[in-house]
Order: C-alpha cells, then structure tokens, then sequence
C-alpha cells in the first residue's frame, strides 16, 4: 500500500483550521456601548459596518405627524482602537443613522455620533475627553449635545466563563445642551428662559449586557438615560438585541428593539411634557 494516502490525511488532521476572521460585533455596529474586540498582534483598530430596516411607533403627543414614516432604514458605521503599551490607551467612534421618517428618505432623521478618547485598561478606563450629538424627532428632541471628561469612565469586563460580557460607562458630570423641536420649541417668557439659553450640569449612564449562548448566538439588553441637573429634561431608554454569528464569517445579523422616553420642559412655564417611542429593527452587521 502507498504511504501517500496516509501521509495526506495526517497532514489534513494537523493542519490548523482556516481563520474565521474576526469576531462579529455583539450588537448592530453604532449602537450605544457595544465595544469590538481588538486582536492581540493585529491592527490596534477594529471596524464594523451596519445596514437593515426599522419600524417605529409614539411620538410627541399633539405634534403633526404627517410626514413621520412609520418604516426607517438604518446605517451604522463603528471604529474602535486600543493601544495596549504603558499605561494603555483607547479611542471609539460611532455612527447610528436613520433615514425615512421625513418625505426624504436619504435625510438623516434620528441620529448618533459620538467620539471618545480613553487611558487605561479595557476593564476600566479613564475618558479623558467625549463628545456625542444625536436627535430624536420621535421623542420632540431637535439636538441633545453632551461632552464629558474626568471623572467620566467607562470598561468591558467578562463574567461566567467568558459566556457573559459586561460593559458599562458613567459620567457624574457633564455639560448637555439641547433643543426641542419646532412645534415644541419654547418660547421667552419674563423670567423664565428657553431649553437652548444655556447649556446644563448633566449625569450619564449607560450599561450593556452580553450572554454568549450555544450555536453562535447572542443576547444583549442595554440601559441608559442623561438627567439635566437644574432642568426636568430626562431621557431614558431601553434596548435589547438578539444576535447570529454567520460560521467562520465576521458577519451577524441582529434583530431588536428600543423603547426611550424625554421628559422635557412643557410649553406653558413650571410644566413639563414627555413623549414616548417604541423602535425595532433588524440589520446585518460587518466586522473587519
């Protein structure tokens, strides 16, 4: 018998697998606190591109609605790096934009963006500087601006064997600013400003919990809110994703849902108003 055939299954048993690439993001890329992993020996930055559709319902309450759309598409672009040398240091920039809710469907209606600059270890990080814009029509919110640094801080840790992934961040103190949309745009009354005089004291939080489960499938449920020191304004949300890992591919599909509510500064002066909405969606999402 020829020595060939077995030589070539031994080789085919201790050859290593083919590279499945890396890991697919957790949760659709943009979305708020969902770190990528960065490689040991490879490139210190991560990236992930996110495409899919969204539906959403609520609304300010008395608001004209005619040309809110109730389907949405939705893009995500995210950047994360880490350089692990001395003390370490890390950077995060992301993109979560929805377009059709006005009669334009390539208008950007919500919208995410956000920059940050961290020193420190993935597990607890120092940020030393941050700044995010979005808009939130469906929630009467034209511009909320907020920028942060120390004692601001932010990390991943992981729990239960690796099967669970927890991420948080928190600012005590930070500066927000926002504007409501024009229906429910404040106006002067003598003592008394408007939500865009000035901008506010805020706190921050957010966190993000992951589990790992069998078949290349994941869970995510995520909490945030900013509260205004001086102001009512408060806003809240909650969001939960299901996750598929495609095999050996950095690819995964998601689908979720978000519920978020503002609380903000009535028309009338001492009031306050609050509007609500429901959105989900689903997404493929890219890492490379």
């Amino acid at each position: 018998m020829s020595p060939f055939p077995s030589l070539l299954a031994l080789a085919l048993v201790a050859a290593p697998p083919p590279a499945s690439g890396p890991e697919a993001p957790v949760a659709p890329a943009g979305a708020q606190l969902s770190p990528l992993p960065v490689e040991d020996g490879a490139s210190p930055w991560r990236f992930a591109l996110t495409t899919g559709v969204a539906a959403w319902t609520g609304g300010p309450e008395g608001s004209a609605a005619k040309d809110d759309h109730p389907v949405l598409l939705q893009f995500g672009f995210q950047a994360d790096g880490a350089w692990p040398e001395g003390h370490g240091q890390a950077a995060r920039l992301r993109l979560r934009l929805f377009t059709g809710r006005e009669s334009d469907i390539y208008v950007p209606s919500d919208l995410e963006v956000e920059g940050a600059y961290m020193i420190g270890r993935p597990e607890f990080r120092f940020v030393v500087g941050r700044v995010e814009v979005a808009r939130y029509p469906g929630l009467a919110v034209q511009a909320l601006f907020q920028a942060g640094t120390l004692p601001c801080f932010d990390g991943t840790v992981s729990l239960a064997g690796d099967t669970m992934e927890l991420s948080y961040f928190a600012s005590p103190v930070e500066l927000a600013w926002v504007r409501y949309t024009s229906g429910d745009h404040l106006t002067h009354v003598p003592g008394w400003n408007t939500e865009d005089d000035r901008p506010s004291a805020a706190s921050a939080a957010r966190v993000r919990d992951t589990l790992f489960l069998v078949s290349r499938l994941s869970a995510s449920v995520q909490v945030d809110f900013v509260k205004f020191w001086s102001q009512p304004d408060l806003l809240l949300g909650v969001e939960g994703t299901i996750g598929w890992q495609l095999p050996r591919q950095p690819v995964a599909l998601h689908v979720g849902a978000r519920v978020q509510s503002y609380t903000r500064r009535g028309v009338e002066k001492d009031t306050t108003a609050k509007s609500s909405e429901l959105m989900g969606f689903a997404t493929a999402s890219l890492g490379f």
